[in-house]
C-alpha cells in the first residue's frame, strides 16, 4: 500500500494502512514525524520547499551548496535535482 516496502524510507518501520496521512517524496514514503531535513531535523510540512540528494532531504535552508563543476562535492555524483514542495 505504501510504497515497495510498506516502510518508512526514514526509519524503516511498518506504515499501517490505518495511518491516514504519509508524506511521499521521489517514489519512497515517509511517517510525518519522519519527513525531516538531514541537517537540522526539523520537520518538512506542505507547502515547504525542500531538495532530495540520494535518498536524504534538506529543507531550503540546510540545502548542499557546495557545487564543483555542477556537481556537489562528496554528498552526490548527479546535478542538483529541481526543488520540489511538499505535497
Amino acid at each position: 500500500l505504501f510504497g515497495n516496502s510498506g516502510a518508512c524510507s526514514a526509519c524503516g518501520q511498518s506504515i499501517p494502512a490505518s495511518d491516514e496521512l504519509v508524506m511521499r517524496a521521489q517514489g519512497n514514503v515517509y511517517h510525518l514525524k519522519c519527513f525531516t531535513c538531514s541537517t537540522c531535523r526539523n520537520r518538512l510540512v506542505p507547502g515547504d520547499r525542500f531538495h532530495y540528494i540520494n535518498g536524504s532531504l534538506f529543507c531550503e535552508h540546510d540545502r548542499p551548496t557546495a557545487l564543483i563543476n555542477g556537481h556537489l562535492n562528496s554528498l552526490q555524483s548527479n546535478p542538483l535535482l529541481p526543488d520540489q514542495k511538499v505535497c
